[in-house]
């Protein structure tokens, strides 16, 4: 190294074999960060729940019919979040509904809602596990 080399901070370029290191640190890091994502999210051991909405119907000004399916374990008991929409996507209405456990594996639902303001639409929002 020069006396100009120290004076203006210019070093020594890396070593192959000191770069290939780095190179092999990171793609382990990132291999064991994804695996562990992976191994969270895709726990077998946790019970899924699926929802579709399968239809709405406006019965009135103050009320819609929000049809849907729930895909569980037989003998699950499932929670579901079901809303009422206007034309803005604001939510009117909205309630939870306790599903009791079923010996099917999807059963289809109805829930009527009461609504603040009238409803263009209703969906189920989400369901879990309580």
């Amino acid at each position: 190294m020069t006396d100009l080399d120290a004076r203006y901070g210019r070093a020594r370029a890396a070593s192959p074999r000191r770069l290939r290191r780095w190179w092999i640190a990171g793609i382990v890091a990132l291999t064991l960060v994804v695996a562990a994502l992976w191994w969270i999210g895709a726990d077998p051991a946790s019970p899924q729940v699926q929802a579709q909405d399968t239809g709405h119907t406006v019965v009135d000004a103050s009320t819609v019919e929000v049809r849907f399916e729930v895909t569980a374990e037989p003998g699950t008991e499932v929670v579901c979040a079901v809303e009422a929409l206007d034309l803005s996507f604001g939510i009117v209405g909205w309630r939870e509904v306790v599903l009791e456990a079923s010996d099917r594996r999807t059963t289809g639902h109805a829930v009527t809602l009461r609504t603040a303001a009238p409803a263009a639409s209703g969906a189920v929002s989400q369901c879990w596990i309580p």
